[in-house]
């Protein structure tokens, strides 16, 4: 594991004590607890392509369609082309 240090003012301080005392544990594990929920709560990042949007196609449909398109046509030996 990794130590990582935050500035918290008091009342959070106080908070995670009071948390920490009730569940009979440490303010680390209960800060750890927080850290954690909170990233899961996160959405998760859709990946893009910065080169959409660069080139013309002739393909009436392709600026809306492009993820969908792209992941339907994508190998990750063979690369992508347009049908």
């Amino acid at each position: 594991m990794t130590n990582i240090t935050i500035a918290a003012d008091e009342n959070l301080v106080e908070a995670l004590k009071t948390i920490a005392e009730q569940k009979a544990t440490t303010v680390e594990v209960v800060a750890r607890e927080a850290l954690t929920d909170y990233v899961r709560s996160q959405p998760t990042p859709v990946r893009t392509y910065s080169f959409i949007g660069l080139f013309h196609s002739g393909k009436k449909n392709l600026s809306t369609q492009v993820e969908k398109i792209i992941e339907e046509n994508t190998d990750r030996r063979a690369g992508w082309s347009l049908p």
